[in-house]
């Protein structure tokens, strides 16, 4: 099984739940994962860079709505290899996924610089559509093909170990597959990584 086969069962949870959300808007005002711009039509972009997006919206009104599971999704297995990199699975939601990245030892600044990079480049990937292609074309009725894109990261480093947590979006489980393998690779090539833990619960936000 790979990684994005095990990870199925978050994104499938969280697309059952916009359905879901999608459906309390009527079909003709819907807006799905769009894009949000200020008044003089400039693209309004989050904290972290990326465009701002919500799950959905109402176009009358412009409310938005954003998806939020009310328990854990279970991933199909608990641990696995992906390269040489041991990556742990936890239950979470695929909306607030936090992914874990430790180190062996402690790591040079450079290192910790150069892995939090590699996240931020793989979001704004991910962010623009990079890997929608594998997304399903779930068909809403009314609703506009769900885009695959993620939308959000935060990232920070405490002590050994990269913090990182995901607003994935739609962005499909392929995503997390092509960055795990980068993430083996960086611990191959700079600096040795002795696991990553996907899933979990996300750390509350600061109101």
């Amino acid at each position: 099984m790979s990684l994005q086969q095990a990870l199925e069962p978050l994104y499938r949870s969280y697309l059952r739940r916009l359905d879901e959300m999608a459906a309390r808007v009527p079909a003709g005002q819907l807006l799905v994962e769009a894009t949000t711009r200020d008044a003089h039509g400039v693209l309004l972009l989050g904290e972290d860079g990326l465009p701002l997006r919500f799950d959905v919206a109402d176009a009358r009104s412009g409310e938005t709505f954003e998806v939020r599971g009310a328990r854990p999704d279970a991933p199909a297995l608990s641990e696995m290899l992906v390269g040489r990199l041991s990556v742990r699975l936890e239950p979470g939601n695929w909306e607030a996924l936090p992914i874990v990245c430790a180190f062996d030892g402690e790591p040079l600044a450079d290192d910790a610089a150069a892995i939090a990079g590699l996240v931020r480049g793989w979001a704004y990937l991910a962010a623009y559509g990079g890997f929608a292609e594998s997304a399903p074309s779930r068909g809403t009725p009314g609703a506009e093909r769900f885009r695959g894109r993620l939308h959000s990261v935060a990232i920070e480093m405490v002590d050994n170990e990269l913090r990182v947590v995901l607003d994935l979006g739609s962005c499909p489980p392929l995503g997390l597959q092509v960055l795990c393998s980068a993430l083996a690779a960086f611990g191959e090539d700079r600096a040795p990584l002795a696991h990553a833990t996907i899933g979990g619960r996300a750390p509350e936000k600061e109101r």
